[in-house]
């Protein structure tokens, strides 16, 4: 092997060394919990091995880029790492490029990075490679202690085999006018869309809602147990474009949050684009507050 790096998924041998490339701008005390968290997601069958992807010359790895599978035909991008001394910053663009044609051949069809904004410098190889920096999510936490008034009722029919076409059908539609990452409509299948947040945390049926106005399907609640027990996340609340402006959406939050309290939740979480500033002004005067964000970089297979 010459000098220029050889770009490679990582053998067994390597992962370790890997994950700890891979986490390098992590603060020294927490990168050796981060390393064996991320080995314990590999050996789980959380993280795929085949997308853990190193430059490899004759002096060790020179570079990383670890690539992960999202059910919903969407994959998941650390930051591409490099070690300066044994590596050029081109090198980083040739591990996101292999990453990226390895998962558009396991049928992705978007690829996503979310990044702290210290990070920021070290996701130039993403942009080269074909990424768009899109927007920023801010994260909010209710701590469900002061909670709002309760809703007036509201008609809710919870998710089933019965209802799952008009489910489905309502969340495309509440997608006409979204402010939440627009550039994503029409990207997935309603399909996929619906299987990539079964995926995430516990999914139960029972907390996913069809609302209905006078009978007419108008909106739709995702709600997922998160997998340490202590909380939940919001994954989606959507309003159908005409049924919106008639309070639906807060009646909807106010549900939320007092069903969440309910079933003994410590912790109600949601992520919203910064952009959409009517979701940001409803969701603080309920209770939340930010508790961090992070920038989207978006890559569409075309």
């Amino acid at each position: 092997m010459s000098g220029v790096p050889l770009i490679a998924p990582a053998r067994p041998d390597e992962l370790s060394a890997a994950f700890t490339l891979a986490l390098q701008h992590v603060p020294d005390d927490d990168r050796p919990t981060r390393v064996v968290n991320a080995l314990t997601l590999l050996a789980e069958g959380e993280i795929d091995p085949a997308g853990v992807f190193v430059a490899r010359t004759e002096a060790g790895l020179a570079g990383v880029q670890v690539c992960i599978p999202l059910r919903g035909a969407g994959g998941l991008f650390w930051l591409p790492e490099v070690d300066p001394a044994r590596a050029d910053p081109q090198v980083a663009q040739a591990l996101v490029q292999a990453a990226l044609t390895w998962l558009r051949q396991g049928g992705a069809k978007i690829a996503q990075a979310l990044v702290a904004t210290g990070d920021l410098r070290w996701a130039r190889p993403l942009c080269d490679g074909g990424f768009q920096h899109l927007t920023q999510l801010d994260y909010l936490r209710h701590d469900l202690q002061d909670v709002p008034s309760p809703p007036q009722a509201l008609d809710v029919e919870t998710y089933t085999s019965a209802n799952a076409r008009v489910f489905a059908h309502t969340l495309m539609r509440t997608y006409d006018g979204t402010l939440d990452c627009p550039e994503l409509n029409g990207v997935r299948t309603i399909d996929e869309v619906i299987d990539g947040h079964r995926a995430q945390g516990i999914w139960k049926p029972e907390m996913w809602w069809l609302v209905r106005v006078q009978g007419s399907p108008a909106g739709v609640v995702l709600l997922t147990e998160l997998l340490d027990g202590a909380g939940w996340d919001l994954s989606y609340l959507g309003v159908v474009s005409e049924f919106r402006g008639r309070g639906l959406g807060e009646d909807m939050t106010r549900r939320t949050i007092h069903t969440v309290r309910s079933a003994g939740g410590l912790e109600l979480h949601v992520a919203v684009d910064r952009r959409n500033l009517p979701a940001r002004r409803l969701y603080e005067k309920l209770g939340f507050v930010a508790v961090a964000m992070r920038e989207v970089y978006l890559h569409i297979f075309r």
